[in-house]
């Protein structure tokens, strides 16, 4: 199959919650890697709260499971968050340059000469 009829097989077996269609897909070349509007196909199926459908992908090799979890936090989808936490996904870990960021985690903007 062409990339583009699989593409269009996968990301509308995703959206339709039809398994078979989605395994067809990869099984005929298709990555459960691929990305969708910026989205990786693992966000659709996090967004749709889909659970077997993100098992599916994540055993069938997606990998972009912090990604998805961070998604499923920043969009309050409880569901999808207990779901990647029991597959034992974790955050991304992030390191804050204390001296630029400061102490507090959150932090994104530096802080001026003068403040510190």
């Amino acid at each position: 199959m062409q990339d583009t009829v699989l593409a269009k097989e996968l990301l509308n077996g995703v959206w339709e919650g039809d398994l078979n269609k989605v395994k067809n897909a990869l099984d005929h070349g298709a990555s459960a890697n691929w990305a969708f509007n910026g989205y990786p196909i693992l966000i659709h199926a996090v967004y749709l709260e889909d659970e077997d459908m993100v098992r599916f992908l994540i055993n069938r090799g997606a990998c972009q499971l912090s990604e998805a979890l961070g998604f499923a936090l920043e969009y309050a989808l409880g569901k999808m968050v207990w779901l990647l936490v029991d597959m034992g996904v974790l955050p991304k870990s992030i390191e804050v340059n204390e001296e630029v960021f400061g102490t507090h985690p959150n932090r994104r903007v530096a802080i001026p000469e003068y403040a510190r």
